[in-house]
């Protein structure tokens, strides 16, 4: 019987190290969105400031 109680205790020790501390995790934020579209303009005005 000073076993199965001492089991017991033991198995109540290790349940918060096997579940986890705190709570469930926040959801992430959203990254803000990038303009994807590239301005041939732009571009080439930028590859000319880049050269010198």
């Amino acid at each position: 019987m000073k076993r199965y109680l001492f089991s017991i205790l033991f198995l109540l020790c290790l349940t918060p190290f096997q579940l986890g501390c705190g709570g469930e995790e926040p959801p992430p934020q959203e990254e803000e969105k990038v303009d994807t579209e590239i301005d041939p303009e732009q571009e080439a005005e930028d590859m000319k400031n880049l050269d010198q």
